[in-house]
């Protein structure tokens, strides 16, 4: 849901009806947000243009990684129901990574938020798949609310680092409703 409506998790000042243009897309009546963040230089790595449309790079990343991610689940439980338990250490490590890179990297570039994003989901599929080789709809069900922790706490280390980029800043913007 993020994805395609950003605002209900990202909440600002600027509301999706006041957004610029390129930051929205209507799809049969419904507006898309894509491009979220304040438009200042200072989250310039946290979106991309696509022929003139503006996009979250994180939230794209989520994207590619659910779908990823959905694609391992369905290939796992329709056909192989067999994997080995390393997969859900690589994906524990994709999820750490997806956590820890908003603390520890301030910089980066797009392609890598992308990235890093796909692999956080990726690694709730991976980390799920593992878990279920063992059988117990107990220990499935506790990993999937581990996954929906996991998700949450993504969003608020995110929204803490933007409010620290945008105290930071002196330019004008909505976000701070100057």
């Amino acid at each position: 849901m993020a994805t395609f409506f950003p605002h209900h998790c990202s909440p600002s000042v600027v509301l999706p009806e006041d957004l610029d243009q390129s930051r929205f897309t209507t799809l049969k009546g419904v507006r898309l947000v894509h491009g979220h963040h304040p438009m200042c230089g200072k989250f310039g790595v946290h979106e991309f243009t696509v022929r003139r449309k503006t996009f979250c790079a994180g939230c794209a990343g989520l994207f590619v990684g659910a779908l990823a991610g959905l694609s391992v689940a369905t290939l796992y439980f329709v056909y192989l129901r067999s994997l080995p338990a390393s997969l859900g250490y690589i994906g524990l490590g994709f999820v750490l990574l997806g956590l820890l890179y908003i603390l520890f990297f301030k910089a980066g570039f797009t392609m890598m938020r992308i990235a890093i994003n796909a692999l956080f989901v990726l690694g709730f599929a991976l980390v799920l798949v593992a878990v279920d080789g063992v059988g117990s709809l107990v220990l499935d069900l506790i990993v999937i609310g581990l996954c929906s922790y996991w998700m949450f706490t993504r969003i608020q280390l995110s929204r803490m680092s933007h409010d620290i980029i945008c105290d930071g800043c002196d330019e004008a913007c909505d976000k701070k409703g100057v």
